[in-house]
């Protein structure tokens, strides 16, 4: 789907206020990046920084960082479980993240509860307006 020149797939959820996706990959795993908007708003991003493979990570853990030249953010998400991979290779080239946000994961995660997921994050039918305001804002 296009929302005012942005894409946002049908087949992600997504956290509309911190501008992430997710990709449920299997019962119990999920991967998870920034969104079109979310890389436009940042600028070009020169650096990221994640938990490592193995870490357990829950609601107040700091998932990754990304860092613009106008902006630094710290992703926490509601997500209990275990990072399982790394995105190695958009890890030395962030600006991956600018060029393809969609297929430019950043964390893999064993998430203990999908449902959590299926609850907090929206389809992107649910997320619109909220996508919409945002892009209206930002886009001059």
């Amino acid at each position: 789907m296009k929302i005012l020149g942005f894409t946002f797939p049908d087949d992600l959820l997504y956290d509309p206020e911190k501008h992430v996706w997710v990709r449920i990959e299997s019962d119990s795993v999920v991967s998870i990046g920034v969104t079109d908007l979310g890389q436009y708003m940042a600028g070009k991003i020169f650096q990221i920084t994640v938990k490592q493979k193995g870490e357990k990570v829950n609601g107040r853990s700091i998932l990754f960082s990304l860092e613009s030249a106008k902006w630094i953010g710290k992703f926490r998400l509601p997500i209990e479980g275990e990072i399982i991979d790394v995105n190695e290779e958009v890890i030395k080239n962030p600006s991956l993240i600018n060029q393809r946000p969609y297929d430019s994961w950043i964390v893999k995660i064993r998430v203990n509860d999908m449902d959590v997921i299926r609850n907090v994050f929206k389809t992107i039918q649910d997320a619109y307006k909220q996508f919409e305001e945002e892009a209206k804002r930002v886009v001059r």
